[in-house]
């Protein structure tokens, strides 16, 4: 659902608004492309076109849609091979994390990880699409605790790809309630300060996608 907007800042709302609605899709649910009609989308936010031009524009230099001549502009899917290429070099950039993150961050700024992990076995199931945001959300703040920036820049640009898929694996109730075991030992070890064993929890930790993309992915 994507919600009209108003005129302050219309160019960046246009481009968060689309990224945000196209973050929702699950594009991986059916093996045709996901279409983006411009029309369509002038309407539902209530914006001109040409605003809606530039941040497809913008969309499409960070590998998000693309835009096939003479049909228009669809969602990018990536393929199976990509996807776990994806996988394999965040699990890498996310254990040579666990290093920068008790090299650079206090402990204090290290728990505040909790944050995102406040749930406990019994009541995640019945809160899954919040437990899925605050998934997102803690990777993306390991990332930020190892005050290194452009890690950061590296992941978003790739990561973005594997948002469908991680929402659709953790509403997968066992899923869901191991990740929030072993977010909790990857904390543990962060706040300890144990970079070897954090480094392989957070590398453990990621590529158990690889399997769900195997299984789910079927090119």
């Amino acid at each position: 659902m994507i919600q009209k907007i108003g005129p302050v800042n219309l160019k960046s709302k246009v481009y968060d608004s689309l990224k945000k609605y196209i973050l929702s899709l699950n594009i991986y649910l059916k093996e045709s492309d996901f279409h983006l009609d411009e029309r369509q989308l002038s309407e539902k936010l209530g914006v001109s076109r040409t605003p809606i031009r530039e941040a497809v524009a913008k969309l499409e230099q960070e590998g998000i849609v693309k835009t096939v001549p003479r049909r228009g502009v669809f969602v990018h899917r990536k393929s199976k091979k990509e996807l776990i290429d994806i996988v394999t070099v965040w699990a890498g950039l996310e254990g040579y994390a666990a290093h920068l993150i008790i090299q650079n961050s206090s402990k204090e700024e290290i728990e505040t990880l909790n944050k995102y992990c406040q749930y406990s076995k019994d009541n995640v199931l019945s809160d899954l699409d919040n437990y899925s945001n605050d998934n997102i959300k803690f990777h993306e703040h390991i990332m930020k605790l190892t005050k290194v920036r452009l890690m950061g820049e590296i992941l978003e640009s790739q990561l973005i790809h594997l948002q469908y898929l991680r929402k659709k694996f953790i509403i997968e109730s066992n899923r869901s309630i191991r990740s929030i075991d072993e977010h909790n030992d990857i904390v543990k070890s962060l706040v300890a300060g144990q970079p070897a064993k954090a480094e392989k929890l957070l590398k453990n930790h990621a590529l158990t996608l690889v399997d769900k993309i195997q299984e789910s992915i079927k090119s």
